[in-house]
C-alpha cells in the first residue's frame, strides 16, 4: 500500500467515522456527491496537500487590460524583503505572508508580518490543526501546512501580527496554552477575502489561465503558489526551474511568491527544456545568498504547481466580529446530482448583543460563480432559515474561486437574541456549488489490489468541536431546506481512464457563509494607516447613522456631506454619529503625510557578501546606517526597493535593480527619495572609518540627558555669539542628531526622545 507524504504538509488522523450517526439522508437527494478525481494522478496532487478534493472545471478568463511582455513587481516598490526560513517547514507562511505585504507596503513600506506566528498557531491544539497525540508543540515549525490550513486561520482573523510582536526563531512567545480568542486579539489587520486561481498545464483553457494571473500581478499582487522542487531541475547558472517530466519523487513541494513574468525567457534556459519560451519571476524564502539575490525564473509550463492565490485586506475598524459556523473552513464542496448549475447554502446565527450585520463572507468552490445572497431576520420556521423577514439582498458574480467579502447596501440591525440567516443563491458551470468543511477518507484501488489509502486533514473530532443542529443548511430550489448535520456520509464509487478504482467516504461540515458586524455609533475612518499621501481621500461611515459631524485640528464640528482630504501637512479628524437623535461617541484619528521611503535596500559587496541594511530614522525626512569602510578596490551595489524615485549624485537608482555605487570623498552615499504627495526624504550610508554614535555628545557610547545638555549649552553659547571650543574633532557631527549640519535645540529634544525609548 503506498502512503503520500508533502514534506510541508503533516498527514492528517484517521477518520472516526463510526462516531457518526446514522441519519438517512433525504430519498429525493439520493444523488448527492462531491467532485470526482479524473486521474490517479490527480487524486496524488490532492493527497499530498490533505484535502482530498478534486479540481474544479477550468473556466476561461476575461483579458481586461493589455499586458506587457514583461513585467516586475520590484519595479512598481511592491515587494518586501527576501527573508530566510532557515531550516523550518515554514515555506506555506512565507509565501502567505509575502501575498500581505505586498497588499500593504504602498501605505506601510516598511511592513514586515510574522510568519512564526501563523506556522506555530496553526498547529493549536485548542483551535488549530494538532499533532499527534505526545508530539511536542515546538515541533510544528517542521510540519508545513498550505492553502486549506491558511485559509480558515486568517479569515477568521488570526494573525497576521507584525514581526516584532512574534520575531521568527524565538521560542521565549510560543505558548502552547494560548485560548483562541487570546490569539485572535492580537491580530493587526483583517484578512477579507482570497482569491484562488485554477493553474492546470493540461487543460484547453491553459492560456487563459496564464493571462488571469498576470493580470493579477500587474494589478499589484504577489501570487502565492507551490510546486515539486527537486534540486535536479534548477539550473544555477541560469537561476531557472522547470521540472517537464513532471517528476515527483525525493523531492518535496515548496511554496513560493510570484511577483512578475517574462514572455521571452528562453526555454534553452531550463536543464529540462518546455517546448516554449515564458517564466514566471519568483521570490524564494531561501535568503538572499541562494538564487539571484533570492529570485529565480519558473517555466509558465511547470506541470506541478499548485495552490495559486492572493490575500485581501480590509482596514480594520471596519468591522468587529464575525459570525461563523466554518471555524476550519473550506475543504470540499458537494452537489445535489452530477448536473448542479445552481445551489442554496445557509448559515443561521444570533446576536450576541445590540449591532449591525454589515457585510457577508462568502466561499465559492466554483470559478465565474453567481450569487444572490439575502439576510433574514427571526426566521418563523426553524428548519427553513429562508423563513423570516428579508432585511437585505445583493447580487453579483465572482471570477475567481476563494473567500469573498460581500458589503451590504444597508445595514441590518440586530438587537441580542434576535436569530438570523444568511442566505445565498450560487450558480454557473455544472459541479459543485455548496462549499463546506469536509472530512474525508478515500481508498484507491488498481487491479483489485489497494494501492492508497488517504485522510483528510480535517478529522471529524476537529469538525466536531463546533457543529450542531440547526446551523447549516442547503437546498436545490431555495424552498426545501435540509439539515447538513442530519446528513449521512457521502459514499461514491467509480472508476476513473487510467484504471484506477475509487471508494471515498465524506462527512459534510458546516457551510461556508459567515456575517460581519459593527457596533450602532462608531465612525468609520476609510485609512486607518498612520501616514497617507497628501490629496488622499478619508471617507466616514457609520452604521445605520444617517447623520456624522466631523471637526478638523479641534475646530468647529461641521456636518459631513463629502470625502475628506489630506493636506500637505498633519491632520487630526475628531467625528461623531448621531444616532435616534444622540450624538454618539466621538472617535478620533490623526494622521501625517507620508514619507517617500525606500521599503528595504540591499547591499552588496564585491558580488558576495549581501546584507539588508537597517537604517535608523534620526531627524525628519532622514535615515542613516553606518557601515565599515570599503577596501581599496572593493565594489559595493544596492538595490533599493521603492514605490518612489530613488536618486544619488542625481543619478536614478531603478527600484528592484542592483546599482554599483561609491561613497563620496567624505565617505558618504546619499539617497535621495521622491514621490508625488510624499515629503522628500534622504538616506546616508556613512563608510567613516570611526562608527559616530548620533547624540553621544560626549563620546562615552551612551546617549542620555547629559547629551542633551551639552547639545542645549553649546547652542546657547553660539546664539549669544560665542565660539565655544569644542572636545575633540568629531563632536559637531555627533552632536548633530537629526543631521542639519547645525546643533540646536532640535537636536537635544530628539536626544531625549531616543534616549527616553531606550530607557536610558
Amino acid at each position: 500500500m503506498k502512503k503520500h507524504w508533502f514534506a510541508t504538509c503533516l498527514c492528517s488522523a484517521v477518520l472516526l467515522l463510526s462516531e457518526w450517526q446514522n441519519v438517512s439522508v433525504h430519498a429525493e437527494f439520493s444523488g448527492i456527491r462531491t467532485g470526482r478525481f479524473e486521474s490517479y494522478e490527480q487524486f496524488e496532487n490532492s493527497a499530498s496537500f490533505g484535502i482530498l478534493m478534486a479540481a474544479d472545471e477550468s473556466l476561461s478568463a476575461e483579458v481586461t487590460e493589455t499586458l506587457p511582455v514583461s513585467f516586475d513587481l520590484r519595479s512598481r516598490g511592491l515587494v518586501s524583503s527576501v527573508k530566510n526560513q532557515k531550516n523550518y517547514g515554514m515555506c506555506w507562511t512565507f509565501s502567505a505572508m509575502n501575498s500581505l505585504e505586498n497588499k500593504l507596503i504602498s501605505r506601510r513600506p516598511e511592513i514586515d508580518l510574522s510568519e512564526w506566528y501563523l506556522a506555530y498557531y496553526a498547529y493549536s491544539p485548542k483551535f488549530g490543526f494538532p499533532l499527534a497525540l505526545n508530539t511536542d508543540m515546538d515541533d510544528v515549525f517542521q510540519q508545513g501546512g498550505n492553502y486549506y490550513m491558511m485559509l480558515p486561520m486568517l479569515t477568521s482573523w488570526t494573525g497576521p501580527v507584525s514581526e516584532e510582536v512574534f520575531p521568527f526563531d524565538n521560542q521565549e512567545v510560543l505558548n502552547p496554552d494560548a485560548e483562541w480568542e487570546e490569539v485572535k486579539a492580537k491580530t493587526e489587520y483583517h484578512v477579507s477575502s482570497t482569491e484562488y486561481f485554477n493553474y492546470d498545464v493540461t487543460d484547453e483553457n491553459f492560456p487563459a489561465q496564464l493571462e488571469a494571473v498576470k493580470q493579477a500581478i500587474y494589478q499589484g499582487n504577489a501570487l502565492s503558489i507551490s510546486y515539486y522542487n527537486k534540486n535536479q531541475y534548477y539550473n544555477s547558472g541560469k537561476y531557472a526551474y522547470c521540472n517537464i517530466a513532471g517528476d515527483k519523487t525525493g523531492g518535496t513541494y515548496h511554496a513560493v511568491s510570484v511577483v512578475g513574468w517574462d514572455d521571452n525567457f528562453s526555454a534553452e534556459n531550463f536543464s529540462q527544456p518546455p517546448e516554449q519560451d515564458g517564466a514566471w519571476l519568483i521570490k524564494n524564502s531561501w535568503g538572499t545568498d541562494w538564487g539571484d539575490n533570492g529570485y529565480f525564473w519558473m517555466s509558465y509550463y511547470e506541470p506541478t504547481i499548485l495552490e495559486c492565490y492572493y490575500l485581501n485586506t480590509e482596514p480594520f475598524a471596519k468591522h468587529d466580529e464575525i459570525y461563523q459556523h466554518d471555524d476550519y473552513g473550506f475543504w470540499t464542496a458537494f452537489s445535489v446530482n452530477a448536473s448542479d448549475e445552481s445551489a442554496y447554502i445557509a448559515n443561521v446565527f444570533t446576536a450576541e448583543k445590540d449591532t449591525y450585520l454589515t457585510s457577508a463572507m462568502l466561499c465559492t468552490a466554483m470559478p465565474e460563480e453567481n450569487y444572490n445572497l439575502w439576510v433574514y431576520t427571526n426566521p418563523t420556521k426553524s428548519s427553513n432559515p429562508a423563513s423570516g423577514k428579508v432585511m437585505a439582498s445583493v447580487t453579483g458574480m465572482f471570477e475567481n474561486s476563494g473567500y469573498h467579502m460581500i458589503d451590504l447596501p444597508e445595514p441590518v440591525l440586530l438587537q441580542e437574541g434576535d436569530t438570523f440567516s444568511i442566505v445565498a443563491e450560487l450558480s454557473g458551470t455544472p459541479g459543485q456549488h455548496i462549499p463546506c468543511e469536509a472530512c474525508t477518507e478515500i481508498n484507491v484501488r488498481r487491479d483489485n489490489q489497494l494501492i492508497s489509502t488517504e485522510t483528510s486533514r480535517l478529522t471529524q473530532e476537529m469538525m466536531f468541536r463546533n457543529f450542531n443542529q440547526g446551523e447549516s443548511y442547503y437546498s436545490s430550489n431555495g424552498r426545501t431546506w435540509y439539515d447538513v448535520y442530519k446528513e449521512n456520509p457521502i459514499e461514491d464509487n467509480y472508476t476513473t481512464e487510467d484504471g484506477a478504482e475509487f471508494s471515498s467516504s465524506t462527512i459534510m461540515g458546516n457551510v461556508c457563509i459567515r456575517g460581519l458586524t459593527k457596533d450602532a455609533g462608531t465612525v468609520i475612518f476609510s485609512e486607518d494607516a498612520d501616514a497617507l499621501p497628501s490629496g488622499t481621500e478619508i471617507v466616514l461611515s457609520s452604521p445605520g447613522s444617517t447623520e456624522i459631524y466631523y471637526s478638523l485640528d479641534d475646530r468647529i464640528y461641521l456636518p459631513y456631506t463629502e470625502p475628506l482630504v489630506m493636506p500637505e501637512q498633519e491632520m487630526h479628524i475628531s467625528a461623531y454619529a448621531v444616532l435616534d437623535g444622540e450624538k454618539q461617541t466621538v472617535c478620533e484619528k490623526s494622521y501625517t503625510v507620508q514619507e517617500a521611503q525606500i521599503s528595504s535596500l540591499l547591499a552588496v559587496r564585491n558580488q558576495k557578501e549581501k546584507e539588508y541594511l537597517a537604517f535608523e530614522k534620526i531627524g525628519e525626512q532622514k535615515y542613516y546606517v553606518h557601515l565599515s569602510p570599503l577596501a581599496e578596490g572593493e565594489s559595493f551595489a544596492v538595490q533599493p526597493i521603492s514605490t518612489g524615485e530613488v536618486t544619488s549624485g542625481g543619478e536614478w537608482l531603478v527600484s528592484g535593480k542592483l546599482k554599483q555605487i561609491q561613497p563620496d570623498e567624505t565617505g558618504l552615499i546619499t539617497l535621495h527619495v521622491s514621490q508625488a504627495g510624499l515629503l522628500d526624504t534622504v538616506y546616508e550610508i556613512d563608510f567613516a572609518q570611526e562608527e559616530i554614535l548620533l547624540g553621544d555628545a560626549d563620546n562615552n557610547g551612551i546617549v542620555n540627558a547629559g547629551d542633551a545638555s551639552a547639545v542645549l549649552i553649546y547652542s546657547a553659547a553660539v546664539g549669544s555669539g560665542e565660539e565655544p571650543s569644542l572636545p575633540d574633532e568629531n563632536w559637531l557631527l555627533r552632536a548633530d542628531y537629526n543631521q542639519d549640519s547645525a546643533v540646536n535645540a532640535n537636536d537635544a529634544a530628539g536626544i531625549l526622545v531616543y534616549a527616553a525609548q531606550q530607557g536610558v
